[in-house]
């Protein structure tokens, strides 16, 4: 019994991460889901087709670094995309483990705990979105920074950009913190992600400042909108569900307290690159949405970019909390202690808006399914060969399995192309993709001479009315 309780003790950060790649791949086996059904398709569509389209790899809004490691991993399908986002978040979550191990954080096992049941990122980990690699190489850079390989860690810093723009955010974090910490010598080594693939880049775009020239978010109209500025402050609860959102809050506050009091061997690093690099991210996602610039929506996801910094701090909470019951009560502290752990891991399964709804979330939505009837339609109505699909709607490719990116056989739906259809042609226009995203309403076709409308469909999801309609040119 004693090998056994050492085996475990010594091993528990792996058996933790080998529970939850079983239950990753339980999961990928037994839902469906896709994450969402725009950007995480997208994604899966650049990952996928770049080896038929090479110029896909140096497209700024699919990410270059993002679709050049995931792109193996694609070519198996969505499964593949799953799998491989499975594999990063196993990683990160021990890199943070690792991180609370280096910051001299007590209980840092439960880091790994607090991680694996964060309710949206689980939900997303299956997905082609791009968050949860933005997160390992976040959490990598500190964690080779906290070992003092401050060249290494630059290098990382400055690919971030090409996983996710925040990365830009990342940068002026590690260049102050290198400035603050008088470790100028490593500030260039910040630029040279941005020298790598813009070399790589010009031989696609014939231009060395691509990689500003074409950043896609360099838009400060307000194209989706705006919000209050605390929205990301609310929407955090739905990210990470109520009990990490209390202990993150408790860690917060940790913080000054263990600083005034001077009880605090809390390193530079922890309050540079964790604390202030949580606070810059929520606070320039809350300008952006605040203001509607660089084409925010407010997603509350963008906020899984920071998991490992959140889960750091509510490590530092959950301790702070534990902490402040009586030093003689070691049996008091250690329920507290279990019940707040049971808390974070029964949470995800409760009935709760911030919880996971396994029916829902990790299935295809109602617009996937719905799509999927469309496709069978198509299949099974041909028209004249050469004949293309013109939509907007992503997941249509996957239902229809057709090269995203051949544009003899599909083009985006827009209303340039309108004017140039061939006879045949068949346009699938939906109530939200080609309305916000191309701006082509229903009136607009009914309008274009020559447009035969075939068929509707539409079904309810969640009280809203989902819609496609085939129209095909005469």
């Amino acid at each position: 019994m004693k090998n056994i309780y050492e085996y475990i003790k010594h091993n528990a950060p792996f058996i933790l991460l080998a529970a939850y790649a079983i239950a990753g791949i339980l999961t990928i086996i037994f839902f469906d889901g896709t994450g969402d059904d725009g950007d995480s398709i997208a994604h899966y569509f650049f990952a996928r087709y770049a080896p038929v389209h090479p110029q896909l790899y140096m497209n700024h809004w699919a990410k270059p670094l993002f679709v050049l490691i995931s792109s193996p991993f694609a070519q198996f399908g969505f499964v593949g995309m799953k799998i491989f986002n499975l594999c990063v978040s196993l990683l990160s979550f021990y890199l943070t483990f690792l991180t609370a191990e280096r910051l001299g954080i007590r209980n840092s096992l439960l880091v790994i705990v607090f991680l694996i049941f964060t309710p949206l990122y689980y939900v997303l980990t299956f997905s082609g979105l791009t968050e949860p690699l933005f997160a390992l190489f976040l959490i990598g850079a500190i964690f080779l920074t906290i070992r003092k390989a401050w060249i290494p860690a630059a290098l990382v810093v400055s690919l971030m950009p090409f996983v996710r723009s925040e990365g830009l955010i990342s940068i002026m974090v590690f260049g102050l913190y290198f400035i603050i910490t008088k470790k100028w010598k490593y500030l260039p080594w910040l630029l040279t992600g941005h020298l790598i693939f813009a070399l790589a880049g010009y031989f696609v775009y014939h231009d060395l400042l691509w990689v500003f020239n074409k950043i896609p978010y360099a838009s400060l109209t307000q194209k989706y909108g705006s919000g209050p500025f605390l929205h990301f402050i609310y929407q955090l609860n739905y990210v990470i569900g109520i009990p990490l959102y209390l202990m993150l809050v408790a860690g917060i506050i940790s913080y000054p307290w263990q600083y005034l009091k001077k009880k605090t061997d809390i390193i530079p690093e922890e309050y540079l690159l964790v604390v202030l690099g949580f606070f810059t991210f929520l606070f320039a996602h809350s300008v952006f949405w605040y203001f509607g610039i660089f084409n925010s929506m407010g997603l509350k996801r963008v906020l899984l970019g920071v998991l490992p910094l959140i889960g750091l701090m509510a490590l530092r909470g959950f301790n702070f909390l534990i902490e402040a019951l009586p030093a003689g009560q070691k049996y008091i502290r250690l329920v507290a202690g279990s019940l707040l752990v049971i808390f974070v891991v029964i949470f995800p399964f409760t009935h709760n808006p911030a919880a996971i709804d396994w029916s829902k979330d990790l299935t295809l939505t109602g617009e996937q399914k719905l799509a999927k009837g469309v496709a069978g339609y198509v299949r099974n109505n041909p028209v004249g060969r050469g004949a293309r699909l013109l939509y907007f709607y992503p997941y249509l490719s996957e239902a229809l399995q057709v090269d995203h990116f051949d544009s003899v056989k599909r083009l985006d739906l827009s209303l340039k192309d309108l004017s140039s259809l061939q006879r045949d042609d068949r346009i699938i226009w939906d109530n939200w993709f080609a309305v916000v995203e191309s701006h082509v309403t229903l009136e607009t076709l009914a309008q274009t001479p020559g447009l035969i409308r075939e068929i509707d469909f539409s079904a309810k999801n969640d009280g809203r009315e989902i819609r496609f309609v085939i129209f095909r040119k005469d």
